[in-house]
């Protein structure tokens, strides 16, 4: 009878380590999740978010019954979604601009528009200061946002790709696309 409890004894002694080992994974993936928080429609909030259309009308309010403040006329324009309020979002753009836009006239496709400066920033071929320069970007151009690594972020830029400063781009934050 001896000779059965070494075996059994080793199958619990697997299964105790299995247990101690996968026990955790869930606990240190939720640390991983977005723990930012959600609004009406279930998205994260704060979330950068880009304008879908040529005209899209910005309110001091949620609703039609609320003055218009001004038109965005720029297709592709990064806005951040502060707040959510029906089919409503508050956004705020790159000057610091506040106001309430129809969630239809927003899409999820992330831009980032070059910060305003004194000159053209370098778009390099990879992300460091040392990379070679693929072309100089105006501030104000608008660009599509495709990773970031540590302080540079890949970006395309009238079918440019290469990599700027995140300080030189407005449309991420912080915490996005690290590894």
């Amino acid at each position: 009878m001896n000779h059965l409890a070494t075996p059994l004894f080793s199958i619990a002694f697997v299964l105790l380590l299995l247990i101690a080992v996968l026990l955790p994974l869930p606990i240190s993936a939720q640390t991983a999740r977005d723990t930012r928080p959600t609004g009406d429609s279930g998205l994260p909030l704060p979330r950068f978010v880009s304008i879908k259309s040529d005209a899209a009308n910005v309110r001091r309010g949620p609703g039609h019954d609320y003055p218009l403040l001004w038109q965005y006329q720029r297709q592709g324009l990064p806005v951040e979604i502060i707040a959510e309020y029906g089919a409503w979002r508050q956004i705020r753009d790159h000057q610091g601009a506040e106001g309430w836009m129809k969630a239809p006239l927003l899409r999820g496709l992330r831009t980032l528009i070059v910060r305003q400066s004194a000159h053209a920033v370098t778009l390099r071929a990879t992300p460091a200061a040392t990379g070679g320069v693929i072309a100089l970007v105006q501030p104000g151009v608008i660009g599509t946002l495709e990773d970031c690594e540590g302080s540079w972020c890949e970006i395309e830029v009238d079918n440019y790709d290469g990599w700027l400063q995140r300080d030189q781009i407005w449309g991420v934050y912080g915490f996005e696309f690290r590894d």
